[in-house]
């Protein structure tokens, strides 16, 4: 018999990457960001459970990768 191993789309499979990431005990989610008209890009930015996005010091919002 042909042993499978587990799909990579098994959420029992995934690792701790996968868990909630927080900012100041607060969690957050991914949202994209689309800033190019003023300079800053597109990119997948953290939104709090309000949907707001959060801000840097520099009022940019901070990307959801550096949490």
């Amino acid at each position: 018999m042909l042993k499978t191993s587990k799909s990579k789309n098994d959420p029992t499979a995934r690792g701790p990457s996968a868990q909630a990431k927080t900012y100041d005990g607060k969690k957050v989610k991914p949202a994209l960001y689309v800033g190019t008209a003023v300079g800053h890009g597109r990119y997948i930015a953290a939104q709090d459970e309000s949907g707001k996005l959060v801000i840097d010091r520099d009022g940019k919002p901070f990307a959801y990768r550096d949490l």
